[in-house]
């Protein structure tokens, strides 16, 4: 079925080799407080990659979170696009076409409800918070359910999926990390 797809489109994603670990990324961030907040995630050297490339101010927990999560949206937006892309392919069959259109659904729901979550952060609603980043963390899931609920059938969004996974789940650790009074 991939052939029918033509060329795969995926969203870069970090590698995740235990070369590229955060103690061995001696150029990427410099910032003592990003690395630390960095650490507490299951991915470090992902979120260092991701935060330090956008980061103009402040390091803090919080402002890193903000970074993290406008970053999980536009690379949501991105996984639309691409999903997008592949449904309008003249190429793809009905049989791709209806997980992608299940995948796009999913990654909208991302989009909004990651709002929902920067609204949280500005309440200091960590309970919110912590609710919409789980969320965030299932959509590429639902969408690589899609593809598995169809024998024989392989997800086009396999690797994006992985980054949106990977995304969603440091916003995750960064947010239980959170000390707010």
């Amino acid at each position: 079925m991939a052939d029918a797809l033509g060329p795969a489109i995926f969203l870069p994603s970090p590698p995740d080799s235990p070369a590229h670990s955060s103690s061995t990324l001696p150029l990427l961030s410099n910032n003592a407080a990003l690395t630390k907040i960095c650490d507490v995630t299951r991915y470090p050297a992902e979120c260092l990659a991701t935060i330090a490339s956008f980061q103009t101010g402040e390091t803090n927990p919080i402002s890193v979170l903000k970074i993290g999560i406008h970053a999980l949206q536009k690379s949501f937006e991105e996984a639309t696009a691409v999903a997008t892309k592949i449904i309008n392919d003249l190429s793809t069959t009905a049989a791709v076409k209806a997980p992608l259109d299940t995948c796009v659904e999913s990654f909208d729901s991302g989009i909004a409800v990651l709002s929902d979550a920067l609204t949280a952060i500005s309440g200091h609603d960590i309970g919110t918070l912590s609710t919409k980043l789980s969320a965030a963390l299932t959509y590429s899931e639902t969408c690589e359910e899609a593809f598995a609920e169809q024998p024989d059938l392989e997800s086009p969004l396999k690797e994006t999926n992985q980054h949106l996974d990977k995304l969603a789940s440091i916003n995750l650790a960064i947010s239980a990390s959170l000390q707010w009074s």
